[in-house]
């Protein structure tokens, strides 16, 4: 009998093993990684904090100050720039982008994971045409969106461009431009 269970706990942990050893495809350390895709070119940077951050190398705002293209001055973030009432429908086209683009089978494994199955989403809008120029992905280090490939983060970019339009406010057309965020977790 202890030798059947030996055998037994040894398979159970080799069975086991193989089941979690899938890798990470992003940074495994403080740093940045580059993904050189069919067409596209994609950067995962990991912070200290243990957030990584993926987005589109072919940018113009990331990583740029918010400023006013006149004085160079930084925005007042209690003045609204996008109308709210467009705002809220883009918001919930955002959501459904997100909820189609994974599978059933990916949100079960985001959602396991509680607070870290977070996953945040960065718009980067054109103050001129209410156009999403920019996107960037964040989640936490330990959620499943480590084995999320390039390719869906790509995709998704891919929809928020085509289907989002916000309506900027006077105010806001005076940036260069328009910085959105929503984390997201699926229900």
């Amino acid at each position: 009998l202890p030798m059947k269970n030996i055998l037994l706990i040894t398979l159970f942990l080799f069975i086991t093993n193989c089941i979690f050893s899938q890798t990470s495809i992003y940074p495994d350390s403080v740093g940045t990684k580059v993904f050189y895709e069919n067409g596209y070119t994609y950067q995962a940077e990991r912070l200290g904090s243990g957030i990584i951050k993926v987005y589109n190398s072919d940018n113009k705002w990331i990583n740029i100050a918010k400023i006013h293209k006149l004085t160079g001055d930084f925005p007042d973030e209690n003045t609204p720039d996008l109308e709210s009432n467009e705002w809220y429908k883009q918001t919930e086209n955002l959501y459904s982008i997100l909820e189609e683009s994974y599978s059933n089978e990916e949100k079960e494994k985001i959602k396991r994971v509680g607070r870290k199955g977070i996953g945040f989403v960065e718009l980067f809008i054109n103050p001129e045409t209410g156009k999403v120029d920019d996107v960037r992905f964040s989640f936490y280090r330990l959620s499943y969106y480590m084995y999320i490939p390039v390719s869906k983060f790509r995709e998704i970019e891919l929809k928020i461009k085509e289907r989002l339009q916000f309506e900027v406010t006077d105010y806001g057309k005076q940036f260069n431009y328009i910085y959105y965020w929503n984390d997201y977790k699926f229900k």
